[in-house]
């Protein structure tokens, strides 16, 4: 699909995380990071149009947002929570800055119209998942394991011993200083180093979130403590099934918007999903009952270096 200002281009979240962020030459991810700037140059030079589909896009900001421990409930009160989560003082500044700037992004781009209740005939994302045949591959953080489940068990158990009634009325607030000693307590009865910063605290993060948001549903829930055990595990369970999405999955939602609404090209820095779409797209077309399947799943760098240069050749652009 294109228009008079070039190609129109789905992107979603990947890319955005990747544009505030900083990387060396000798580092994996330079050559998407560098691509991705020039993407986001030309768009808003006005070349090419940036769209996604904002309601998918918005929920995996949030999910990305309490990967990292902060807990925002929709992008309109986004700044006032990471505002929350900065006073915390656990984070580095640079990083706050980074969060703004990808919902300075999000609110940048076009967001595309979808029917309410969505495209008659059209596959399901479980659908194409099972054409897709998505490989396994290594097991994602964001799928909880036994021993995650075991660990918010333990912290919520406790709560009665770190909240007092006047914090257990808050409902408002998420206290991350009261949570992230909790959990920090946890992690350390069980042999676990309790590190935040880094890849050696993906894990950390990754629990800190999901216990800030099972100690907020608790609060709402259930207004004594001790939290009886049956009311933990509803908890939890709640909690994992909203908070649990690996990143194939939520890039089938965004296939599944390319192909409705006739888009060409979507760019991510999914891999997996790229791979496996390349992969599998001869079966994707029959199951679709098409001749040609004319959407292309491209890395940024792929994108500047195979199509966006290109079309600037041919037009003089």
């Amino acid at each position: 699909m294109t228009n008079k200002k070039g190609f129109v281009v789905y992107i979603d979240h990947t890319v955005l995380n990747l544009l505030p962020r900083h990387f060396n030459d000798s580092d994996p991810a330079f050559d998407d990071w560098s691509a991705s700037r020039t993407l986001w140059r030309k768009f808003r030079e006005e070349r090419i149009r940036l769209v996604t589909n904002g309601k998918d896009t918005e929920m995996d900001i949030i999910l990305w947002f309490n990967r990292q421990g902060c807990c925002i409930t929709d992008t309109l009160r986004a700044i006032e929570a990471i505002n929350e989560f900065e006073a915390w003082n656990k984070v580095e500044k640079s990083y706050i800055q980074q969060y703004k700037q990808i919902l300075a992004h999000f609110e940048e781009l076009e967001l595309l119209r979808i029917p309410t209740g969505g495209f008659e005939g059209h596959p399901t994302a479980d659908e194409i998942t099972r054409v897709l045949m998505l490989r396994a591959g290594e097991p994602d953080r964001e799928n909880a394991s036994e021993d995650d489940r075991s660990l918010l068990q333990k912290c919520l158990s406790g709560l009665g011993d770190w909240y007092t009634e006047d914090r257990w009325r808050d409902l408002k607030r998420t206290d991350y200083q009261l949570n992230w000693q909790i959990l920090e307590t946890v992690l350390a009865r069980q042999g676990i180093a309790p590190v935040f910063q880094g890849s050696e605290g993906d894990r950390n993060r990754y629990l800190f979130g999901l216990l800030n948001r099972a100690v907020g549903l608790t609060k709402k829930s259930c207004g004594k403590l001790p939290v009886p055990d049956s009311h933990i595990d509803f908890v939890i369970s709640m909690v994992l099934q909203k908070y649990c999405h690996n990143q194939l999955s939520s890039g089938i939602n965004h296939l599944l918007n390319c192909i409705e609404q006739n888009i060409n090209f979507y760019v991510t820095v999914n891999h997996r999903l790229i791979q496996d779409f390349d992969d599998q797209r001869a079966a994707l077309k029959k199951y679709l009952k098409i001749a040609n399947l004319d959407l292309n799943v491209m890395s940024p760098k792929r994108f500047v270096t195979e199509t966006l240069s290109d079309d600037q050749r041919a037009t003089g652009v």
